[in-house]
C-alpha cells in the first residue's frame, strides 16, 4: 500500500512542477497534464504508464471546428481544406522555383514525351494538341509549359540472375553444380538482350525531367486561333 502512496504522490508532485510552453491552439492534456504519462490503479497497486489521451502531453484544438485531437491534423472539412490549400501553394512554389532554373526548350525543338496530370498514358506532342484543344473548348486554364519527360527501361532480365534465384528454392548449393557458362546460357542472354531492345519504348517507364521545361504558349495560341476560325 505503501508503494502506491509513494506513486500517486511522487506523480502529483510532477503534475504540479510541471512547465510546458504551449502554442495557439494547444492545450494540456486533461488526462495526464502534460506530463505524457498517465497514474492507473488497480486493487491495490498503482502504476504509471503511457498516457492513452495523448502523444505528447498535450492537445491539439482546431481552429475550424473545435476539436481536440492528438495531433494537429484534424478530418474537418475546413481543416482538409486549408491543407489542399497549404499544399497547391507549396506545389505552385515549388514548380516556380524549378521553372526558373530549368532550361526553356520550344515544342518544336523537343520529341519527347509528356506528362499530363491525371492522364494515365505518355503522351507526344500530337496528344498534346488534343489535349489542349479540349481544355480551351471546356474553359479550363492551360499552362504555358510542360516538364520533358526521361525515361528508363523497367527491367531488365539477367538470365544468371534468374537461375541463382531459382536455386535458392532449390537443394543445397544447387548454383555451383550448373554449368552456368555453357555457351547455351550465352546465347539464351543474346537472345534476351535483343528482345529487350525490340520493345522500346513498350519496356520503359518515364518520370519528369524537371531540368527542362517544354514551352507550348505558341501552340496554345495557334490552337486558339484555329478555334476562333472554326466559330466564325
Amino acid at each position: 500500500m505503501e508503494n502506491k502512496i509513494s506513486t500517486r504522490e511522487l506523480y502529483s508532485q510532477l503534475q504540479d512542477r510541471l512547465v510546458i510552453n504551449l502554442d495557439e491552439n494547444e492545450i494540456l492534456c486533461p488526462e495526464c497534464k502534460g506530463l505524457h504519462f498517465a497514474f492507473v490503479e488497480k486493487g491495490d497497486t498503482g502504476f504509471i504508464e503511457t498516457c492513452r489521451c495523448c502523444y505528447i502531453g498535450k492537445l491539439f484544438v482546431c481552429k475550424h471546428c473545435g476539436k481536440t485531437n492528438k495531433t494537429d491534423h484534424c478530418n474537418c472539412k475546413e481543416a482538409q481544406e486549408e491543407r489542399s490549400n497549404k499544399f497547391r501553394c507549396e506545389q505552385v512554389q515549388k514548380d516556380y522555383e524549378r521553372y526558373q532554373k530549368a532550361e526553356k526548350i520550344h515544342y518544336k525543338d523537343y520529341d519527347g514525351k509528356f506528362i499530363i496530370k491525371d492522364s494515365e498514358y505518355i503522351k507526344d506532342i500530337d496528344d498534346v494538341a488534343e489535349w489542349i484543344y479540349e481544355q480551351i473548348i471546356e474553359g479550363n486554364d492551360i499552362p504555358e509549359y510542360l516538364w520533358a519527360t526521361e525515361s528508363t527501361p523497367h527491367f531488365s532480365i539477367d538470365l544468371l540472375d534468374v537461375i541463382y534465384n531459382k536455386c535458392e528454392d532449390g537443394y543445397e548449393e544447387m548454383y555451383e553444380y550448373l554449368n552456368t557458362s555453357s555457351h547455351l546460357i550465352v546465347e539464351a542472354q543474346e537472345l534476351i538482350d535483343k528482345w529487350e531492345k525490340e520493345q522500346g519504348e513498350s519496356l520503359c517507364i518515364y518520370c519528369e525531367d524537371y531540368t527542362k521545361a517544354v514551352i507550348i504558349k505558341d501552340l496554345i495560341e495557334e490552337i486558339r486561333k484555329e478555334i476562333e476560325d472554326e466559330t466564325i
